[in-house]
């Protein structure tokens, strides 16, 4: 029984909810089957003890100790309780949701003709939502349906020649369906872009041009704003105005936004940045530095209280490429406890090497690689890649080419990397050693000539479609 989808539901519920849940059971207004009552706290408290003692045949003489064992019996139960699960979370779920209760109460008002109540409370309702302070599309929708219900009563039972509630109801329709085909359409073209996946945005065109020719209607509503200039940052990324329009949105009105848009807007402004750099734009490297500042701020790059061990690694190369030591040793250290525990110490180790080598401390960065322990390909990658230019700044040659060789074998034998990844790193190997031989060589060779080998290695590289880290091979051949 141990393994049934109820128990396993039950296992996902935290100490309060299981407290909460029981209630929910108990509450004859919800329940009034009293063998579900106990088949919960059996289970409750099997899941207290080591031993469970939840086998199907033991639970069942606790729940009818003067009965033959009967599995479609016991079967039933577990039924009735898993119905009061499903119903239990669906109310905890309703609750959480901004509108829902006063719309459902209008809604039911309407449906049983209590037109006082109707009234009475969609008068409140209109006031609480004009001081709302999210104007977003459950904002909208709210509007829409609190307008439907309350335009066509006045409609139908008071004066037919009103119709101001029912204009109310279709623009707030219109506002909440341009911010949802906008939002969705956003998300989607950033998941094509990424993984060449394609969908058919009908109408899209059509309302992009409205909006446009409209813009004065739509100019003050931040949402609409806000997901129109994100769409059109994707389709249109070379033309920087969208942009800084994420920008204005991010410095002037956020605080007008909802948490998710928040996220929504930072995380978009993120994306363009990166896709900028990836084009070649290095002047984007400053911009997205200050948007991690800015997202470590507000808290909106943490994940219920963490950060990302590889976000943890991009703003600390990120903030070493722009020799922001100081406040990038600060983010190390401040930073490492919100790591996920058992990943913590492999990304602060690996992180302060980084750290160590852009600052040419190249004996402590040696020593900090050292402590990183291969728990999965990317940090035997990375930290591979950090201890070969270590190697490489202090001039061992011997240990380089050892680590290249070394690093070589064990890029062709692994079964984790694809083809692709295989060539490059394998193309980065080879012009690595040639580099490396090279400058070991360089006394041999007059300057012109060592130039000019140099610069033919370079070209080589240039020309090579598939090569990981091509950037630090070219800087280090025209160095």
């Amino acid at each position: 029984m141990e393994e049934s989808r109820l128990v396993k539901f039950i296992k996902t519920l935290s100490s309060k909810e299981r407290d909460q849940f029981r209630l929910f059971v108990q509450s004859p207004f919800f329940n009034q089957h009293q063998k579900t009552m106990e088949l919960l706290d059996i289970i409750l408290k099997g899941l207290g003890n080591k031993k469970s003692g939840l086998e199907k045949p033991k639970v069942f003489k606790k729940l009818f100790p003067k009965i033959e064992y009967d599995e479609q019996k016991l079967h039933n139960v577990m039924s009735y309780l898993k119905k009061l699960f499903f119903r239990f979370i669906s109310i905890q779920h309703f609750e959480k949701q901004d509108f829902q209760e006063p719309l459902m109460t209008l809604e039911a008002a309407f449906s049983n003709n209590q037109f006082g109540l109707l009234k009475n409370r969609g008068k409140q309702f209109e006031k609480e939502l004009a001081k709302y302070p999210y104007q977003g599309s459950d904002y909208f929708y709210a509007n829409y349906r609190l307008n439907n219900i309350m335009g066509f009563y006045f409609a139908v039972y008071e004066d037919r020649s009103q119709s101001m509630g029912l204009q109310r109801m279709l623009d707030n329709l219109d506002r909440y369906y341009i911010i949802e085909k906008l939002r969705n359409c956003s998300q989607l073209t950033a998941n094509m872009m990424a993984l060449n996946t394609r969908y058919t945005f009908h109408f899209l065109d059509e309302l992009l041009h409205y909006i446009k020719n409209n813009w004065s209607e739509y100019e003050q509503d931040t949402t609409i704003v806000l997901y129109y200039t994100i769409l059109m940052s994707l389709r249109e990324d070379n033309d920087p105005e969208h942009f800084l329009k994420l920008k204005e949105i991010l410095v002037q009105h956020f605080e007008e936004l909802t948490e998710e848009e928040q996220r929504n807007l930072y995380t978009f402004a993120n994306n363009y940045c990166v896709l900028k750099i990836n084009q070649g734009h290095s002047d984007y490297q400053r911009e997205l530095f200050q948007l991690y500042k800015q997202g470590l701020k507000t808290g909106l790059i943490l994940d219920n209280g963490t950060l990302n061990e590889f976000i943890y690694k991009n703003i600390t190369a990120l903030g070493c490429s722009l020799k922001e030591f100081e406040w990038t040793e600060n983010f190390i250290q401040e930073y490492k406890s919100l790591l996920i525990p058992h990943r913590r110490e492999n990304a602060y180790n690996y992180n302060l090497a980084h750290f160590y080598y852009s600052t040419q401390m190249y004996q402590d960065a040696l020593s900090a690689l050292l402590l990183v322990q291969f728990t999965d390909v990317k940090y035997h990658l990375n930290t591979t890649f950090l201890l070969l230019r270590t190697y490489y700044a202090l001039r061992d040659t011997e240990a380089l080419l050892s680590l290249i060789e070394t690093f070589r074998i064990y890029v062709i034998r692994n079964q984790q990397t694809t083809t692709d990844q295989k060539r490059g790193y394998t193309n980065f190997l080879r012009f690595a050693k040639k580099l490396v031989l090279l400058k070991h060589q360089a006394h041999t060779y007059s300057k012109n000539n060592l130039h000019t080998k140099l610069e033919v290695l370079a070209n080589k590289i240039e020309q090579t479609n598939n090569v990981i880290n091509r950037y630090w091979l070219l800087e280090e051949c025209r160095a």
